[in-house]
């Protein structure tokens, strides 16, 4: 029934729905994972890689010490960082438009910009693409893990339809459910972000895919304050950080495990 009313992203169906907009949702419930959680201290966000392979020459996207492969976490300004799910393509767009808004705002008002606004111009594009004739949705959803001076820090989520909501915790991709079902048993309101790295780390070892869990399957970034120029900090972890987080949380790789017990 729903063929007659997808050809196009303008049409409605008899029951008011928009079945691309729906179909740009459902290519993401098939993505790569993208958890993230708010902490009175800070922001923690990861992401469970799709791409992988020992070929991957990830050493040109290690400079400036963001570390990783910029496939799933990206830094949007010095007080954003984004983790998107769905089609990476689509989502590199995304990215460069977040950018330039972010150093426009800053050109403009001399402050960085906040993270709902950011959040506001990027749905305001998103929902354009659901309007006009001839153009398809972004497949891509977009977790803004952000620091404002007068709110602190925040946690937005984004979808294709240009929705945008504020989150204490939630996960974006594929085992979604699951996971927001383990964030809802196990988050604390006055949580800090050593406890965050723990409850994401061990939330992702349950909802991934993958039976192995190590530094080429996961991104993982954190968004804090430093103490001493009150500015906000964002550190993408490079693999062999994201390593020890794991061996800290007791959460190693399980081919490691049975090499050991072999040796």
């Amino acid at each position: 029934m729903s063929r007659r009313y997808d050809s196009r992203t303008t049409i409605f169906s008899p029951e008011g729905r928009l079945y691309q907009i729906e179909y740009a949702m459902e290519a993401i419930s098939h993505a790569g994972t993208v958890l993230g959680v708010l902490a009175k201290d800070g922001v923690v966000l990861a992401a469970e890689k799709k791409v992988t392979g020992k070929l991957l020459d990830l050493s040109a996207s290690k400079e400036g010490g963001y570390g990783g492969s910029g496939e799933k976490i990206f830094l949007l300004n010095s007080n954003v960082i984004g983790g998107v799910a769905g089609l990476t393509a689509d989502a590199n767009s995304l990215v460069n438009y977040a950018r330039t808004a972010a150093q426009q705002h800053l050109l403009t008002y001399n402050e960085d910009i906040p993270v709902e606004l950011l959040a506001q111009r990027l749905c305001d594009m998103k929902q354009g693409y659901t309007q006009f004739g001839g153009l398809r949705p972004f497949g891509v959803s977009i977790l803004y893990a952000g620091y404002d001076p007068h709110f602190q820090f925040q946690l937005y989520h984004s979808d294709p339809s240009g929705n945008y909501s504020g989150w204490k915790a939630t996960c974006i991709g594929a085992n979604n459910g699951t996971a927001q079902s383990l964030l809802k048993q196990e988050y604390k309101d006055d949580i800090v972000v050593k406890d965050a790295i723990g409850l994401v780390l061990r939330t992702m070892s349950k909802t991934m895919d993958s039976t192995t869990l190590g530094s080429e399957k996961l991104e993982f970034a954190v968004l804090t304050v430093d103490p001493e120029t009150k500015q906000p900090k964002a550190k993408i972890y490079r693999p062999s950080e994201i390593d020890a987080l794991l061996r800290a949380e007791g959460l190693t790789k399980k081919e490691e495990d049975t090499e050991m017990k072999a040796a």
